[in-house]
This record gives C-alpha cells, sequence and structure tokens, in this order.
C-alpha cells in the first residue's frame, strides 16, 4: 500500500576495458577461484567505473590510444552495461595483482585465442580488435 520498494529502477554501468599492449603482446588476466562470476576465467584488464574513479589499470602506467569500440547489452531487463573498449600502451610490464585475480600474462595473437573465453574472442573479431592492435604495434616498432 502505497510503498514503492517492489518497483526495479533502471541501472546503466558503465565498464571500461583496456586492451593494454606491451611489445606486441596484450595483457590478460585470470580472475580468482573465489569470483562469483567467471572463476578462473580470463579476461582484458578494466572493470566498471565508480563516479569519481581515476582510471589506473594493474597498477601501470598506461596511456591511451584510441577507442577500439562501444558496445552495449543488458544483463537482465533492468541493467544496462555499456562496454567501452580502449587501447592502450604499457610502458613497462610490472603488474600489481588485485585480490580479483590470481596471474596475469602478457599473452601472443595466438595465446589470447587459447585463454580469452569466446564472447570477448567474439567482440574482438567483429571489431578487429587484434588486427588493430598488431598494426599500432608495428608502427612504433618501426620508430
Amino acid at each position: 500500500m502505497g510503498s514503492h520498494e517492489g518497483i526495479l529502477k533502471n541501472n546503466i554501468v558503465v565498464v571500461v576495458k583496456g586492451v593494454i599492449e606491451n611489445k606486441g603482446r596484450i595483457l590478460i588476466l585470470k580472475r580468482s577461484g573465489a569470483d562469483e562470476v567467471a572463476a578462473e576465467s580470463w579476461e582484458t584488464v578494466g572493470g566498471k567505473i565508480d563516479f569519481g574513479e581515476e582510471l589506473e589499470e594493474a597498477g601501470l602506467k598506461v596511456s591511451v590510444e584510441k577507442l577500439l569500440f562501444a558496445t552495449t547489452f543488458f544483463t537482465d531487463p533492468h541493467r544496462q552495461i555499456v562496454l567501452l573498449t580502449y587501447l592502450c600502451r604499457a610502458i613497462d610490464d610490472q603488474v600489481i595483482l588485485s585480490e580479483e585475480h590470481s596471474e596475469y600474462m602478457w599473452a601472443t595473437r595466438s595465446e589470447l585465442y587459447d585463454y580469452l573465453p569466446q564472447t570477448i574472442l567474439n567482440d574482438f573479431k567483429k571489431y578487429n580488435v587484434i588486427d588493430t592492435v598488431e598494426i599500432i604495434a608495428k608502427q612504433y616498432e618501426l620508430k
């Protein structure tokens, strides 16, 4: 009677991912076994951005090169994810893991295909991510 508790609020969550390149390899992280979602699976760096939060990735200083792709999807009818995936360059390769991740790897192109989940690989394929990374990495090698 007059209570609004039953009404679900629509919620947009912004997730920023970094495809972080160093010497032609991409940083991927393994989620810890304690994770409720996708424990032990590999992913690129990033996550939900909380209001006022600075962008810092895995303790690395990175420079943001370009937006690779933006996509949106619903995890339930009232929760929409806006996913922004940026290409970043890391100056060094010393990674500091948070408790959310148990391992990291600077992956070659073939290792990305071996380790990353199909959903991520599908997006990478659709938006030509790996080719873009390789082209930009080569440009740096030529300089």
